[in-house]
């Protein structure tokens, strides 16, 4: 007679045959000493860490098993922490910010915008971590999890947006982030096809400084007046004052 598996209450295990009849039996020291002899049957082939190492390459838990030689079933505890380790890093990739222009937008969302048939993966090189892009082309970049930055493994990577680095920043200089946008808002000339925020900046300056140097007040023994701050940190005006 045959005994189908039908669930387990507390310390029994439910069968029931093909009659629809159910019966119990005992999870005794016996029947666990079988399931351990069963388990390191099944895994003596391969070691954890053979598993690791495939499923960070980025093949999937089938493929794994059938490398190996071995049911799922024996590949998938050693496998699933680093499937969910895999996902974190993933999403930490694609929710990283990178800047696009005088705006930050989200690694995802830019791949995106370039090729909208992307899909993701992330694996574990010799490099480090890499993600992994294929839809219309094949791209690929090196992302450190800890500092978050990301930076192109590939020419088709190094073409999509502004995501060279998230340490390239766009502005030069230590151009202040206020002056970026005192340029969008106050630079109301037509600027040149390709001009760079940078130069809209240095456009700014140099305006800054042709009003300084009209309406900065002397001194009543006709020395120029104290340098204002935006003067010094900027180096709109002069720092030179005559002695006495």
């Amino acid at each position: 007679m045959e005994l189908k598996f039908v669930s387990r209450e507390g310390d029994y295990l439910v069968f029931e045959t093909s009659d629809g009849v159910r019966a119990r039996t005992l999870i005794d020291d016996q029947i666990r000493d079988s399931i351990r002899k069963v388990q390191t049957s099944e895994s003596s082939s391969f070691t954890p860490r053979e598993v690791q190492q495939q499923i960070r390459s980025g093949l999937s838990l089938s493929e794994v098993a059938a490398n190996l030689g071995a049911p799922e079933s024996a590949v998938e505890p050693f496998a699933l922490p680093i499937l969910d380790e895999i996902r974190f890093v993933l999403d930490a990739a694609l929710n990283t910010t990178l800047p696009d222009g005088p705006t930050m937008k989200r690694f995802e969302d830019m791949v995106l915008a370039s090729d909208p048939a992307a899909s993701f993966k992330a694996i574990k090189t010799d490099l480090g971590w890499e993600i992994v892009a294929k839809g219309n082309g094949t791209y690929s970049w090196l992302f450190d999890l800890r500092s978050r930055v990301i930076e192109p493994n590939s020419e088709s990577a190094r073409k999509i947006g502004k995501a060279n680095s998230v340490r390239d920043s766009i502005f030069t200089a230590a151009i202040p982030v206020q002056e970026v946008v005192e340029v969008v808002e106050e630079v109301e000339a037509p600027q040149p096809e390709g001009a760079s925020v940078h130069d809209l900046v240095q456009e700014l300056r140099s305006r800054r400084e042709q009003n300084t140097q009209e309406l900065k007040p002397h001194s009543a023994k006709g020395r120029a007046a104290l340098p204002s701050w935006d003067e010094i940190v900027l180096g709109t005006g002069s720092l030179d004052s005559d002695s006495d």
